[in-house]
């Protein structure tokens, strides 16, 4: 007997990407997934390092095909720690949560009363989107991809949701020959050897039992998103570089030092090292003690970096002087602000928002204030309507209700 349950009517419906229905006015599609707007899924930045396995019924990716994502989320998160970019990811989720004139950040549009109210309890209360949709886009801005596990009870909807990792989630396509546009998501969270607690086992997850929010801006990371950080990933780090080696600079060479010219008269050859010591000794600071043992602490030498020099120089014409040594110029602040000018386009945010070194006055919000930028966080916001809308779909459909559109 063909199970009937709500479950099994999910995993069909959502087993094409599209759906498709009759309605009083004619044939609606909706593209959940956003299927459509994919060139193929044959255009794969990982396929070089894929390896299929049909052992257990389930395509499953080679180790070296997840951890090319792994190191790229380590990435992010080391990126995530600067400010610029922790400015730019706020921005990107400021920017795309706005709220209107009723203070809503989520607007819901439908001409049946019921199912705009089911709406506004699914988002505002089971959801708590006020709250939690700001989190969900910086995660996704950062990762290019965000996974929300879905917790259905048939007749009920969606009751709650649970956000999953992009380290621990992946998503499989092609795994079906019969249907090469099923697609069901695998989670395998990370175990410790060492901690000693128990193994949690992996699972796999229905389409409809995940919502999967993905910026597919570039064909080359499908079947996943890519991140709005990304452009930027080479030119971070060479800037880091940079900025290390000026950090460096200013530290190691650029103090300024004094040269003490000693004149030693007379005295013999033999007797020139004990004459100097003496007046370093007189005109030194007390030398560093180590703290806890009471002893010279040897390793512990300053001489390279801040301390003078003293010269032995003799003769009629060269009495005892002291001259200053000029700490060595840094002169490639220009090279740091062109790497920083380049990690500033690639984040598609006007500069004046990044530095706060301009006045931003005059306009609500920053989108209003850029057309280009508009244009991105319009990207942004329809890939967030468009795993809104499929929730919202999965919702009314677990509770048995027929839209009519």
């Amino acid at each position: 007997m063909a199970d009937k349950s709500v479950f099994s009517r999910l995993q069909k419906l959502f087993s094409t990407n599209t759906i498709v229905r009759k309605t009083t006015k004619g044939v609606k599609v909706v593209d959940t997934d956003e299927y459509q707007s994919m060139t193929t899924n044959l255009v794969d930045r990982y396929m070089k390092l894929r390896m299929a396995s049909y052992g257990s019924g389930l395509l499953e990716s080679s180790l070296a095909y997840q951890q090319v994502r792994i190191d790229l989320f380590r990435d992010y998160d080391s990126m995530d720690t600067d400010p610029i970019i922790a400015s730019a990811l706020d921005i990107f989720a400021d920017e795309c949560t706005p709220k209107n004139e009723q203070g809503n950040v989520l607007k819901i549009h439908h001409p049946d009363d019921n199912i705009k109210q089911i709406l506004e309890n699914l988002f505002y209360d089971i959801l708590n989107v006020e709250y939690t949709l700001w989190p969900w886009t910086r995660n996704l801005v950062k990762y290019g991809d965000f996974f929300l596990q879905l917790e259905i009870a048939e007749g009920l909807g969606v009751v709650n949701v649970l956000p999953l990792s992009s380290y621990e989630t992946s998503r499989v396509e092609g795994f079906d020959p019969t249907n090469p546009q099923r697609v069901k998501f695998v989670y395998a969270p990370y175990q410790n050897p060492l901690s000693g607690m128990s193994q949690t086992p992996k699972k796999e997850l229905e389409n409809y039992e995940v919502a999967h929010f993905r910026l597919n801006s570039d064909p080359n990371f499908l079947p996943y998103g890519k991140s709005m950080i990304e452009g930027g990933r080479r030119v971070w780090k060479q800037l880091s570089l940079m900025e290390d080696a000026m950090l460096i600079h200013r530290v190691m060479r650029a103090p300024e030092k004094r040269i003490f010219k000693i004149d030693v008269g007379n005295i013999p050859p033999t007797e020139v090292d004990q004459y100097m010591q003496k007046i370093i000794q007189t005109s030194k600071k007390v030398p560093f003690v180590d703290e806890r043992t009471g002893e010279y602490n040897l390793k512990f030498n300053m001489m390279n970096m801040i301390e003078d020099y003293y010269m032995p120089v003799r003769g009629n014409d060269n009495g005892t002087s002291i001259d200053t040594l000029k700490g060595l110029e840094y002169t490639m602040t220009d090279d740091l602000n062109y790497l920083k000018n380049k990690l500033m386009a690639s984040l598609k945010i006007p500069k004046a928002f990044l530095g706060y070194s301009e006045d931003t006055n005059g306009k609500a919000t920053l989108a209003a204030m850029d057309v280009r930028f508009a244009k991105t966080i319009e990207r942004i916001q329809r890939v967030l309507i468009s795993e809104l809308t499929k929730i919202a779909i999965i919702h009314l459909y677990a509770q048995g209700i027929k839209m009519k559109v």
